[in-house]
């Protein structure tokens, strides 16, 4: 069980480096977390974009163009294309939004012809550490999955779970997030989660249970005082939300406010797929290549 987000450098240590092809490069703030991935010696970047922007900015940060790859192609759809195609000739491990709409992106992933999409659905997955917490907390879906069905929320939760399985969870605890604990008809998320609990009350892969409201899930004291009896209240890892809102409002605020140290990855393609924002700190991004580069690491050593 991952303590914080440290344990990730700890994880990636003695890993083979990962091909990092960046699509839309021509990013300072991106290729700042290029840089402290390369200083750990733990990537090979390939950088698709603007070749010149791409490599005035590298002269700038004082990184050598040596083992770099520089694809000069400003087309976002062309762009996205070559990279979907280094995945497929199995010459890219990590895929990486850089200055791209993320929709140019994540629609070459699903394209019928040459996208990566490999499970019946991409979803985001986070992970926050936050200061004086015990653990690290996995969150699900803030960033890509509007409104899901219940039949979209049980891939989301599958998502999540293999995520956290190569990063060591053997039995992860699963929280169902509601506003209340008990099952409520006109509140739709506390119905989807007495559902996902019963769809996976048989896994020995899982615990899930829910509904709870985010108190029952991380404060055991909360658990105590109103005496719920359950083997995820308190000690959740993962975080299911009921919609984006929610989940990209925890977040958020996990992060800007209670000054979480973070890590996001889109899970559900070949490879795992990195689409950061442009406020993310350079850590945050850095973090991200190590969650990307671990998770990578566990689902090739399991397919082979």
């Amino acid at each position: 069980m991952l303590r914080n987000l440290d344990g990730l450098s700890l994880l990636s240590k003695d890993m083979p480096k990962k091909r990092l092809c960046v699509v839309f490069a021509h990013d300072e703030f991106v290729l700042e977390a290029v840089k402290e991935a390369l200083d750990l010696n733990i990537i090979e970047p390939i950088l698709i974009g603007d070749a010149k922007v791409i490599k005035t900015i590298l002269i700038k940060l004082n990184v050598s163009f040596e083992n770099i790859q520089i694809i000069d192609e400003l087309n976002p759809e062309q762009a996205t294309k070559i990279a979907m195609e280094l995945v497929h000739q199995n010459q890219a491990d990590i895929i990486m939004k850089g200055l791209i709409d993320t929709k140019f992106l994540l629609k070459g992933v699903v394209n019928n012809e040459y996208g990566i999409k490999s499970k019946p659905l991409l979803s985001h997955v986070g992970i926050i550490s936050i200061p004086e917490y015990d653990r690290v907390l996995f969150a699900s879906d803030g960033a890509m999955m509007i409104q899901p069905t219940f039949e979209e929320k049980i891939a989301i939760v599958d998502n999540a779970v293999e995520l956290a399985h190569h990063l060591g969870y053997t039995l992860p605890k699963v929280g169902i997030v509601s506003s209340v604990e008990k099952v409520n008809p006109k509140i739709e998320s506390t119905v989807h989660a007495d559902m996902l609990k019963k769809h996976f009350e048989n896994a020995t892969d899982r615990i899930v249970d829910g509904p709870y409201a985010i108190d029952n899930l991380v404060s055991k004291e909360s658990v105590i005082h109103k005496g719920i009896h359950s083997p995820v209240a308190g000690i959740a890892d993962i975080l299911i939300f009921p919609n984006l809102d929610a989940g990209n409002v925890f977040y958020k605020t996990a992060v800007f406010l209670a000054h979480g140290d973070s890590a996001g990855l889109v899970v559900g393609a070949l490879v795992p797929i990195i689409v950061t924002s442009r406020s993310d700190t350079p850590k945050a991004k850095l973090n991200s290549i190590l969650l990307a580069g671990v998770f990578h690491h566990g689902l090739f050593t399991s397919h082979n």
